[in-house]
């Protein structure tokens, strides 16, 4: 069976590694694809600067599902990179930790080709009336130099960032923050700077950009200009409410579904067994970032216990989420999916002090209420709620995140707009594109489940929502490996 791996970010190297470990791998050919600069690392483990902080701690840092510390282990064993503080570790650094496997297996594996280029086309040409699906894959414009696979995995990473504004191309218009060592690469010592943004990506062009950049303060702003949490104590978490037994009693009453209000119910009890006050922890913001850095600082058991809650909430949220209404998913939206999004991604401790002494020192403004964004006369003039003055800057930098509708794609992600226009995959309402939450099997609107197309990652986010960490793209990755063996059971079958 010939296998194709496009993208080598956390979900492409983590297939590999699960394939690896099953005897029949050798029955497989494998072709893995990716950029030279991305190979082995994917965009947010890129090379970059050492100042970027994974927002993990080491020790919980891994792609084995069966060992937390294997990051950290990793890490002590290696001479290349030593850190004073390895409590939490440069974002690089675990880019290189998920390489050096895929470096190893590439020595080890005479049936393992590595490609470092990057994929234009995935297309099908079967016949008509016919089912069993050939998968052609090209790295050039070229029809005519593709490579044909029996078997796909589709995990390309995030999409491009969005650009809410309509400056792309812009004269001092930055559109993506990483890797943050370019970021200054064509500004001025003189010139202002504005941050789009008030969320991680944020966070790392703050601390590499007032570090590098002679010309300060340097404004962060957004409508809410609300920052991420503050990470606090974890702990383990077991659910005694929030279970899928709970929801399958629930279903048989409701229609099949689970109604947003049941749910909430569940979770709230769960919040109570661990004595947790959910008011004050989901309405603990003043808007005020230092009184609500120092906030969180200040409890590191009480927010971690919160916070360990809700990171629980999104490693279960494929079936929590695909139990809901369409309706109900909508609601979910709007109430909810921004209080994960602000305590399921918190920022380590030494960040929030260094915002802290930034906004002190004068170094940072924060702001929020921003409405526009124009662009005149080689100048960004953004205009804030409720006030008539614009402010005026030389340079933006846009760290408002990655897209997650294929409605929104440009050039930036020509290969997946190119799959949805040859009927390959649909969008997906809620983002992303459709597929089997249980299987990540990709559903096409054209040939129906594609059975040996699997996508994993941010591509799948209607589906997989708010589930883009890597504990939970591991197991992703775990679970569509283990189908892929049971299908080649099959071919072996079919084939004697």
């Amino acid at each position: 069976m010939r296998v194709a791996i496009i993208g080598m970010g956390t979900a492409g190297v983590s297939v590999l590694r699960q394939l690896v470990k099953n005897a029949d791998f050798k029955k497989l050919k494998v072709d893995v694809y990716d950029n030279e600069v991305n190979m082995g690392q994917g965009v947010p483990f890129q090379n970059d600067s050492s100042q970027l902080l994974i927002n993990l701690p080491t020790k919980n840092m891994s792609l084995n599902l069966d060992d937390d510390e294997e990051f950290w282990k990793w890490y002590q064993n290696q001479n290349e990179f030593k850190f004073d503080n390895p409590k939490y570790l440069p974002r690089f650094v675990f880019g290189h930790y998920m390489r050096s496997y895929l470096s190893d297996y590439a020595a080890m594996y005479d049936n393992l080709n590595v490609i470092n280029k990057q994929v234009h086309e995935i297309f099908t040409n079967s016949d008509v009336d016919e089912t069993t699906l050939k998968y052609y894959v090209c790295t050039s414009e070229d029809m005519s130099q593709w490579k044909e696979y029996d078997y796909i995995f589709l995990t390309i990473g995030t999409f491009s960032y969005h650009d809410p504004y309509g400056l792309k191309g812009k004269k001092g218009y930055i559109q993506t923050p990483y890797p943050t060592y370019h970021t200054l690469d064509e500004v001025k010592e003189t010139d202002n700077i504005a941050i789009v943004g008030t969320g991680l990506a944020s966070l790392d062009v703050v601390r590499y950009v007032t570090s590098h950049h002679p010309k300060l303060p340097i404004t962060m702003t957004s409508r809410s200009a609300n920052l991420p949490s503050v990470r606090g104590n974890m702990v383990e978490i077991d659910f005694k409410y929030l279970t899928k037994e709970k929801f399958n009693e629930i279903k048989t009453e409701h229609y099949g579904n689970v109604p947003l209000e049941k749910a909430f119910e569940l979770f709230k009890l769960e919040c109570d067994l661990y004595n947790v006050k959910l008011d004050k922890m989901v309405h603990r913001r003043t808007g005020d970032t230092i009184k609500d850095l120092q906030f969180d600082l200040d409890r590191p058991d009480e927010i971690g216990i919160f916070q360990s809650i809700i990171e629980n909430v999104k490693e279960n949220l494929n079936w929590i989420w695909n139990s809901f209404s369409r309706s109900d998913q909508k609601e979910f939206d709007k109430r909810f999916t921004k209080i994960i999004q602000l305590n399921s991604n918190p920022m380590p401790p030494r960040t929030a002090r260094l915002i802290i002494d930034l906004i002190n020192d004068g170094s940072l403004i924060i702001k929020k209420g921003l409405e526009d964004i124009k662009y005149e006369d080689n100048l960004f003039n953004l205009k804030f709620k409720d006030e008539a003055e614009v402010h005026q800057y030389n340079v933006v930098i846009n760290s408002t995140g990655s897209k997650t509708h294929l409605s929104d794609l440009d050039e930036d992600d020509q290969l997946v707009l190119n799959l949805e226009n040859r009927q390959i995959v649909q969008a997906h309402p809620m983002g992303g594109i459709q597929i089997i939450p249980e299987t990540n099997q990709v559903i096409s609107p054209r040939y129906g489940t594609l059975h040996n197309m699997i996508a994993i990652g941010q591509v799948t986010n209607g589906v997989n929502k708010l589930r883009n960490g890597v504990k939970m793209i591991v197991t992703q990755a775990v679970s569509a490996v283990n189908y892929l063996y049971e299908v080649q059971s099959e071919f072996d079958h079919e084939s004697s």
